[in-house]
């Protein structure tokens, strides 16, 4: 809906706003406007909270003839005199929503409702977008200024925000996962650090409905906003998270939780899951073997190109580590590396050992971050191979875990921040 073509009728403008019957005598004034959330779509104006002599009371929206800027004209003369009590459903635009953070689900970050805007779509008035410029609060700020309408340039529609509900207590409803799932986990996480800790909550129960992408969310978050969205949640719960995990992220988690809590929720861990941990537990968190994941895809010299060009598309793991498939012998010895692309020109027919024209550059388990940034450097190494001392492969590390690794944690604030703005 291009909100060009629409006259916007701001919420402050309304604010205040006295509210007039068809004969022009005032009757009372506008205190909130009442809209019914839904998933999707542009919210309904459901009525008018207002003031009449000392009563609050409710004007439904079929009672009010037009809404504009200083003023709300009635239809008729009369209207029901009840006390206001919230409905199921019901947000309160001023008390819910105007000065609150939203989600600029198009944008992926937080932004700020310094005013809402609303429009006669047919025949019923609708929350059409959310004015989030500076200039719009200054302006709101000054004293003694005139009503101003809204300039549609710093508006954003309506259908690319979401609105944080938890403190509204007849909202019933969580947001949209389907929306959510629009944004990328790192998205989603930066969103959830540069949030309040009520926003983030709200933000993790949505995702839970989808249980690889909480635990991506989970993956990308920094460890102070891992454990703090842990803390609440039982054991098993927590457990639940770290099993849709990948088994390093995982193991970095363990080692984030209270140690009273660490073994037995290593225990509720399923057995592979446990097993990959635990042996990652094992090495010093600044080594190779700290960084490294224990998922990787290895076959025999005499495997066909075709043959494992089909496991690569079975494989249960992340891209990232998926763009090298390894060569190793019967001890599990490496013997050798070939980077995706190459296994995808090759012929099907050929077997992976033709591919291999020099032996493996591999990392040693007790390899410090330095050495690890150098050999990926020197190789343009995207997944590097680590071996134990007698060669056999036990994991891999990959240039996002080296960034990781590596990122200053100011950079890391700045991100947070830019989810904010």
């Amino acid at each position: 809906m291009p909100l060009a073509n629409l006259e916007l009728i701001p919420l402050s403008g309304l604010i205040g706003s006295p509210v007039r019957d068809r004969a022009g005598e005032r009757l009372g004034k506008v205190v909130d406007v009442i809209v019914k959330l839904r998933d999707g779509g542009y919210p309904p104006v459901t009525g008018l909270l207002c003031r009449v002599g000392g009563r609050r009371v409710f004007v439904a929206a079929d009672q009010v003839d037009d809404l504009g800027l200083g003023q709300v004209l009635l239809s008729g003369e009369t209207f029901n005199l009840l006390r206001f009590e919230r409905r199921s459903g019901e947000v309160l635009l001023k008390e819910d929503v105007l000065d609150r953070k939203l989600i600029n689900v198009e944008a992926g970050k937080l932004v700020h409702a310094n005013d809402v805007a609303l429009a006669r779509v047919g025949n019923r008035w609708r929350v059409v977008g959310v004015d989030i410029s500076r200039r719009r609060l200054f302006w709101r700020l000054m004293p003694g200024r005139p009503r101003r309408p809204l300039d549609a340039s710093s508006v954003i529609d309506w259908s690319g925000v979401e609105p944080f509900l938890s403190h509204v207590p007849t909202a019933r409803l969580l947001l949209p996962l389907r929306r959510l799932k629009r944004l990328h986990p790192a998205q989603i996480a930066d969103i959830v650090e540069a949030a309040s800790h009520e926003q983030g909550e709200e933000i993790i129960e949505a995702v839970h409905g989808d249980p690889e992408l909480e635990a991506d969310v989970f993956e990308e978050l920094d460890p102070e906003h891992q454990v703090e969205f842990l803390r609440n949640r039982s054991d098993a719960e927590a457990a639940q998270v770290l099993a849709e995990m990948g088994a390093d992220d995982a193991a970095d988690l363990i080692t984030e939780l209270d140690q009273d809590r660490r073994s037995s929720i290593l225990l509720l861990l399923p057995a592979k899951q446990q097993a990959k941990v635990r042996g990652l537990l094992a090495y010093n968190p600044g080594t190779a073997g700290g960084l490294m994941s224990p998922d990787f895809l290895a076959v025999s010299a005499e495997t066909t190109v075709g043959t494992a060009l089909q496991r690569v598309r079975r494989a249960d793991m992340s891209m990232q580590t998926l763009t090298m498939v390894f060569i190793e012998d019967a001890e599990h010895v490496l013997t050798g590396a070939v980077p995706l692309p190459e296994l995808l020109r090759a012929d099907p027919l050929a077997h992976m050992e033709s591919l291999v024209e020099q032996a493996p550059a591999k990392l040693r388990v007790d390899a410090d971050l330095v050495d690890v940034a150098l050999f990926m450097t020197d190789y343009n190494a995207t997944a590097a191979p680590v071996t134990d001392a007698a060669g056999h492969l036990i994991g891999v590390i990959t240039v996002d875990d080296l960034l990781e690794a590596v990122l200053p944690e100011e950079w890391r604030r700045r991100a947070e921040a830019a989810a904010s703005e």
